[in-house]
């Protein structure tokens, strides 16, 4: 790796970008009316600074409480490597706010450094910039400011895909482990390592490499089961307690129709995340298509796996209020959709930063006045 990496250009021009776009959304939220808050509201929490207090919204809440308190049955649905890492921030003598907003936002620098150094293993500098900036105006990035799983899980992820595409397979499961304990979806780069770990024997034959480093994602998250039955009698109570939280299974077309009847319907009751999810979720479709199926496109066939994935399993939950529920959020770690971005015309490309530049600014706004956007 080049010693100025660092130092890239690439990655901090992407990352100022993103900064300066939610430190702008922060400024528009102080020309708002304060939403009504609602949900969770951690009372425990010490007070902290004006502007971290604006990004302490919804499952921000749910993550300093587990942190300070522990689980309990209803928490178990909240993977535990964001919160453990808030937890060994605040014995620095952070408050669990401010000890929560700086391992997310640490994780967001580190995220787009660890989508730079997988990029460039099949793409200019050119291509990567473009993804990076991608990334970095996505309409729902202000959720890497946050305290929320998404900085963790895509740098935790990419590095475990990183390191399976050098063939450090150990260093990988590792990774791939801590993914796992971060959201459930993390499971599956078990799929991605197997796709990549046979090609890897196939061109190499005279070596064999061992499978142990890929069961040590399934391995930690039979853990976790363990846990969750030691304190709930339910080995699946991370999966099962979905119902309690107004999630039930159904059929992605479904939802999404659904999610467009509540628009035309019930105009008046409508939050952004209502106007915000079908679109992502189209945009993200559509890329993910182009890339299966259009040759111009060039990407790894074990990238568009998991991205599929990632994508598909979401769509299977619903709920009656959210049909499309935070969606617009979960396909921020799809990094498949960044890189079909970087490869589309220039000037569809200029339309789309400056369309989610314009989106971001607003979204932050909007959510930090507690409007629900995922």
């Amino acid at each position: 790796m080049n010693k100025w990496f660092f130092l890239s250009k690439t990655v901090w021009l992407a990352f100022l970008l993103h900064s300066a776009l939610i430190f702008a959304g922060t400024l528009l939220s102080d020309q708002l009316s304060l939403h009504l808050a609602t949900g969770f509201i951690n009372q425990s929490l010490s007070a902290s600074s004006p502007f971290i207090e604006k990004f302490m919204r919804w499952d921000a809440h749910w993550y300093t409480y587990i942190a300070e308190h522990g689980y309990d049955i209803r928490t178990v649905v909240f993977f535990p490597v964001i919160i453990a890492l808030i937890k060994l921030a605040s014995y620095t003598g952070l408050s669990y706010s401010d000890a929560g907003f700086f391992v997310c936002n640490t994780f967001a620098l580190v995220s787009f450094y660890v989508m730079y150094a997988l990029i460039r293993l099949d793409f200019s500098e050119q291509h990567t910039l473009r993804a990076l900036l991608a990334y970095s105006v996505m309409p729902t990035s202000f959720f890497l400011n946050s305290i929320y799983t998404e900085p963790i899980f895509i740098s935790l992820s990419i590095t475990c895909i990183y390191f399976s595409r050098r063939g450090w397979w150990w260093p990988a499961g590792i990774f791939a482990a801590l993914s796992a304990l971060t959201r459930n979806l993390g499971i599956f780069l078990f799929f991605f390592m197997l796709f990549e770990f046979i090609l890897t024997y196939k061109k190499k034959r005279k070596y064999k490499p061992s499978v142990i480093p890929l069961l040590v994602a399934p391995f930690a998250l039979f853990c976790y089961m363990i846990y969750n039955l030691a304190l709930t009698g339910d080995s699946l109570a991370f999966a099962n307690s979905q119902q309690a939280w107004g999630r039930y299974f159904s059929y992605p077309w479904m939802n999404y129709w659904n999610s467009l009847s509540i628009l035309i319907l019930q105009p008046r009751a409508i939050e952004p995340a209502d106007i915000l999810d079908p679109i992502i979720v189209l945009l993200t479709l559509t890329g993910l298509i182009f890339l299966t199926f259009s040759p111009k496109f060039k990407i790894r066939q074990s990238y568009l796996v998991l991205g599929w994935l990632w994508f598909l399993i979401p769509l299977f939950s619903t709920s009656s209020w959210q049909p499309l529920y935070s969606l617009s959020r979960f396909v921020l770690i799809i990094f498949p959709l960044y890189i079909f971005l970087a490869q589309i015309r220039k000037d569809i490309f200029y339309y789309y930063l400056a369309i989610s530049t314009i989106g971001l600014v607003v979204c932050t706004a909007l959510f930090n006045n507690w409007f629900w956007l995922g």
